[in-house]
Protein backbone atom coordinates (compact mmCIF):
# COMPACT_ATOMS: atom_id res chain seq x y z
CA UNK A 1 0.00 0.00 0.00
CA UNK A 2 1.79 3.59 -1.11
CA UNK A 3 2.59 5.73 2.11
CA UNK A 4 -0.20 9.23 2.39
CA UNK A 5 1.62 12.33 1.38
CA UNK A 6 1.51 15.21 3.57
CA UNK A 7 2.92 16.96 6.52
CA UNK A 8 0.03 16.90 8.80
CA UNK A 9 0.67 14.12 11.78
CA UNK A 10 -2.74 12.21 10.85
CA UNK A 11 -0.72 11.80 7.50
CA UNK A 12 2.57 10.47 9.53
CA UNK A 13 0.69 8.36 11.86
CA UNK A 14 -1.10 6.66 9.06
CA UNK A 15 2.27 5.95 7.15
CA UNK A 16 3.61 5.03 10.72
CA UNK A 17 0.91 1.98 10.90
CA UNK A 18 1.55 1.33 7.41
CA UNK A 19 4.75 0.36 7.58
CA UNK A 20 4.45 -1.21 10.78
CA UNK A 21 2.10 -3.26 9.28
CA UNK A 22 4.30 -4.50 6.75
CA UNK A 23 6.20 -5.97 8.77
CA UNK A 24 9.13 -3.08 9.69
CA UNK A 25 10.48 -2.29 13.30
CA UNK A 26 8.85 0.61 14.86
CA UNK A 27 11.75 3.19 14.76
CA UNK A 28 12.19 1.96 11.19
CA UNK A 29 8.45 2.98 10.10
CA UNK A 30 9.00 6.23 12.35
CA UNK A 31 11.58 7.09 10.44
CA UNK A 32 10.33 6.45 6.90
CA UNK A 33 7.50 8.69 7.57
CA UNK A 34 8.66 11.33 8.75
CA UNK A 35 11.32 11.38 5.93
CA UNK A 36 8.31 10.76 3.12
CA UNK A 37 6.56 14.03 5.06
CA UNK A 38 10.12 15.85 4.85
CA UNK A 39 10.43 16.23 8.61
CA UNK A 40 13.31 15.58 10.63
CA UNK A 41 13.53 12.70 14.26
CA UNK A 42 13.67 14.84 17.70
CA UNK A 43 17.14 14.07 19.70
CA UNK A 44 16.63 12.73 22.88
CA UNK A 45 18.85 14.69 25.29
CA UNK A 46 21.90 13.40 26.40
CA UNK A 47 23.39 12.73 22.91
CA UNK A 48 26.72 13.47 21.70
CA UNK A 49 27.09 17.74 21.95
CA UNK A 50 28.68 18.64 18.57
CA UNK A 51 29.62 22.38 19.44
CA UNK A 52 31.39 22.72 22.69
CA UNK A 53 32.50 25.82 24.22
CA UNK A 54 35.94 27.37 23.26
CA UNK A 55 36.99 26.75 26.87
CA UNK A 56 36.01 22.75 26.40
CA UNK A 57 38.37 22.55 23.32
CA UNK A 58 41.38 20.48 23.53
CA UNK A 59 44.69 22.92 23.79
CA UNK A 60 47.77 22.71 21.43
CA UNK A 61 50.51 21.90 23.21
CA UNK A 62 53.27 23.89 22.05
CA UNK A 63 56.03 23.41 24.92
CA UNK A 64 59.00 21.34 25.42
CA UNK A 65 57.61 18.15 26.73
Amino acid sequence: MPLREGRSDEAISANIKTEIAAGKPQKQAVAIALSKAGKKQKKADGGVVKAFSPIARPQRFSGIY
